[in-house]
């Protein structure tokens, strides 16, 4: 039987790793194959492509990504503490441009828990800033540590024409609760941001800033609208 080699390597490629229109590369760290196309490179199976992840002891996480609004991309956060230390901060995030400069928007929330019966709305508009209202409540007693769980999609809007982006709009959830146990309460929070301007950066703080050691684990997916 003949065997068949592809160029291999431990990241995804790129432009400059494949000259030809159809030559294939294999990712054998994530287990990925991708194949040249006439202007990028496009993976080959699986809807969800992993572009971007970051683990690490922090409190937040900085991270510059070129947005292409040939994408939808989908943000999955994991943040944790450690200890009986109390923290009832929100999560915000900047959305910037590659430079860093942070980009005007709005923002719309809902939550709900279950220590009480509360149905909350919290909403901003031309801030730079924008909120996910996931602060924990003040039941039960923390004995190990609180949690969040960040997930949300990131998608392009157009104006004038299908390649004309002006606003792209984030919508997800946050799950806020305890580590350690058994009588942990759920806050959940349905939320949505409206950015305007070309998104090149993220800055994430999931607001529990206690002290070491703070973890954040930031992962970024993406699929090909089109």
């Amino acid at each position: 039987m003949a065997i068949i080699r592809v160029k291999r390597g431990t990241a995804t490629p790129t432009t400059s790793n494949l000259t030809y229109i159809g030559e294939l590369a294999f990712d054998y760290n994530n287990n990925a194959l991708y194949a040249r196309g006439s202007s990028s490179v496009i993976k080959i199976g699986g809807e969800l492509e992993k572009v971007y992840s970051y683990e690490g002891y922090s409190y937040y996480h900085s991270l510059v990504y070129p947005f292409d609004p040939d994408y939808i991309y989908k943000v999955h956060v994991i943040a944790s503490t450690y200890g009986s230390s109390l923290d009832t901060s929100d999560t915000y995030i900047y959305y910037r441009t590659s430079a860093q400069s942070s980009l005007s928007g709005s923002y719309l929330a809902h939550h709900v828990n279950t220590v009480d019966t509360t149905h909350s709305k919290t909403s901003g508009m031309n801030t730079t800033i924008q909120y996910i209202d996931d602060s924990y409540v003040a039941s039960p007693a923390i004995t190990s540590g609180i949690v969040k769980v960040i997930d949300f999609e990131i998608s392009p809007t157009f104006r004038s024409s299908l390649s004309d982006t002006q606003q792209w709009v984030a919508y997800g959830k946050s799950i806020t609760t305890l580590s350690g146990q058994g009588d942990p309460s759920v806050k959940l929070v349905d939320f949505a941001h409206s950015i305007n301007g070309a998104l090149g950066a993220l800055y994430i703080n999931p607001g529990m800033s206690i002290g070491s050691p703070d973890s954040i684990s930031v992962t970024i997916y993406r699929i090909k609208r089109k």
